[in-house]
């Protein structure tokens, strides 16, 4: 019977050998030493098994104190170090094909999550399905999605609709998002359809801002004068991901100071959701970059949706989503990290909030990334339905 790690290795002698090797040469010293006792061999033993483990102990210091990649490969994950780093118990999991994911630290109205999983796609085939932003989020909680023309037209917007209890809360007029008063004073009886006319004017106006000057052109969240601009929201979450700027820094630029340092080799797009959320409907706006890269410490694509708009909850958010390649003859990798800004964080309660959210995203993050892994490994996204205007 072998004892456990016993087995040897292609290559390397067993444990059972090398401990052989140990006894002998300990054994050749003592004698040499003038030493024939059994005491001798043992204190010998023991003192080489003290060097192996202070040995061991500093090899892992000198790695940083991570878990080693595949033996012989490089870090798929390394992209997202110093912001994640996967445990060993991470590793074994994917190594099962089992999705892994995990709250990362954060701190005051921040909330963040990262997700992984093995998958049989490239970067091409991730693109093609962000392309087909409508199809790609298709699902029961997503109640209307549309892509913006280039350049918008308020078109665009013609899918976009509140019910009654949504303008009734409108009515009540957020200042932040817009000064309806007037218009539905004037409108009379008629005053529910002026007002989803108008809440599509804002959204017009947001992007049409948005796209001309960047963030700074976006009022502040809240009704509050001290509440952060919408662009120093941002910059805080990307700073907060410090490997973007570190090993992507255009793309980086890119995000921050979009238009005036829009990145020509940078694909990008803006959507509008309607998704319900904890029982209560977002309207949203995104804006998507996509980056290719052949570089092999780079992501094969990374994707980064950043919040334009939205109506309610979100004060900022970034997501990034990324294919990660994995050694020649294996699966690649498809990851997701979110960062946002959530405004429910500020109460009183921030804190159990707080730990409500995290839990309920963490146990269903995996699912999420398992789903969209499934629609991502299903083959090329469905033609775009073409629509008369």
């Amino acid at each position: 019977m072998q004892l456990r790690g016993s087995e040897p290795r292609p290559g390397l002698p067993s444990a059972r050998t090398r401990y052989a090797h140990q006894v002998a040469r300990c054994a050749s010293t003592a004698l040499k030493n003038g030493d024939r006792g059994p005491d001798a061999v043992h204190g010998c033993l023991t003192r080489e098994r003290r060097l192996f483990r202070r040995g061991a102990f500093l090899f892992t210091l000198l790695l940083g104190g991570c878990p080693a990649a595949a033996a012989g490969g490089p870090d798929a994950f390394a992209f997202f170090r110093p912001s994640v780093v996967l445990s060993a118990e991470d590793r074994r999991q994917l190594a099962r094909g089992e999705p892994v994911a995990r709250i990362v630290p954060s701190s005051g109205r921040e909330i963040a999550i990262f997700a992984a999983v093995p998958v049989d796609i490239d970067g091409d085939r991730l693109v093609a399905w962000i392309r087909r932003i409508g199809a790609l989020k298709k699902s029961a909680y997503v109640l209307s999605i549309g892509r913006f023309s280039d350049p918008p037209r308020l078109e665009d917007l013609v899918d976009l609709s509140l019910d009654d209890s949504e303008l009734s809360e409108l009515r009540a007029c957020r200042p932040d998002i817009t000064k309806v008063q007037e218009a539905v004073a004037a409108a009379g009886s008629a005053w529910k359809v002026t007002l989803q006319e108008v809440f599509r004017l804002v959204i017009m106006r947001h992007v049409s801002e948005y796209l001309a000057e960047g963030q700074k052109a976006l009022p502040p969240y809240g009704p509050h004068a001290a509440d952060a601009a919408p662009g120093s929201l941002f910059a805080a979450l990307l700073a907060h991901s410090p490997f973007l700027v570190e090993r992507t820094p255009r793309f980086a630029a890119h995000l921050r100071g979009f238009p005036q340092t829009a990145e020509p080799s940078v694909e990008s797009f803006i959507y509008w959701s309607k998704e319900r959320l904890a029982g209560k409907a977002i309207v949203s706006v995104t804006h998507v970059s996509i980056l290719r890269s052949t570089d092999r410490d780079l992501p094969d694509a990374l994707t980064a949706g950043k919040l334009v708009f939205a109506s309610h909850y979100l004060d900022a958010s970034l997501g990034l989503t990324a294919v990660l390649r994995g050694e020649p003859g294996n699966s690649n990798y498809l990851a997701y990290l979110n960062r946002s800004e959530v405004d429910l964080l500020d109460s009183p309660f921030g804190g159990l909030i707080r730990w409500l959210m995290q839990r309920r995203l963490k146990s269903e993050a995996a699912d999420i990334l398992m789903g969209l892994r499934q629609r991502l490994e299903s083959g090329t996204p469905p033609p775009e339905r073409s629509v008369s205007r």
